[in-house]
């Protein structure tokens, strides 16, 4: 992997085969979450609104004029608010649809969910606790490793010494219960989109 840096953040990585350079950096955890929010929210409208298109090519002939002049206008309203989210997205981030994206936190903390009465988990990040923090993509990415290497280990065999192991690691180095729920709070975020090479 070939790094520019620039305060420490790469401005081109590569991950499998795939070029990406560096569009944005975000700040903040609510900036982060907004981001995020934002992305899922778009990503579910663009689905909405392709689906919303099948219906309407797969209308029978039969079809009266008024059904069919209802769904085109949903779908004329769904494909401005598409517009007007992309065009949000590419004034703040430089988002584009012709782009894959990566998010990597840069400056990230995995907070612990705190359960209620019934021991169930509280979606409120403001009664979480932190677990631990990481300073850097590497550090994340270390644990998300180890996090992965747990998991698949206990998906084979969930009574071997190495998935043992690595429970215990986890929890060790990150605070870091298999049997609890957590959040990864960004606090900045360094986004990147493909690199397109001329051909």
């Amino acid at each position: 992997m070939s790094k520019i840096l620039n305060n420490g953040i790469p401005q081109r990585i590569i991950r499998d085969t795939q070029s990406f350079g560096l569009v944005a950096l975000i700040e903040g955890a609510a900036a982060n979450t907004q981001f995020i929010n934002n992305l899922q929210v778009l990503g579910q409208q663009r689905k909405a609104l392709a689906e919303l298109r099948q219906k309407i090519a797969a209308l029978p002939a039969t079809a009266t004029v008024e059904d069919r002049a209802a769904l085109q206008a949903q779908a004329l309203q769904l494909d401005a608010l598409v517009s007007k989210n992309v065009q949000f997205m590419t004034q703040h981030y430089g988002y584009s649809l012709d782009q894959n994206y990566l998010l990597n936190p840069v400056n990230s903390a995995l907070l612990k969910k705190a359960v209620d009465e019934n021991g169930k988990p509280i979606e409120d990040e403001a009664k979480a606790t932190l677990a631990a923090e990481f300073q850097t993509f590497e550090a994340y990415e270390a644990f998300q490793s180890l996090r992965q290497r747990a998991q698949d280990l206990g998906s084979a065999d969930s009574k071997s010494d190495a998935y043992a192991a690595a429970k215990a690691e986890l929890l060790d180095t990150y605070g870091f219960d298999v049997g609890s729920h957590y959040i990864l709070q960004v606090r900045k975020g360094a986004l990147y989109a493909t690199i397109v090479t001329a051909a």
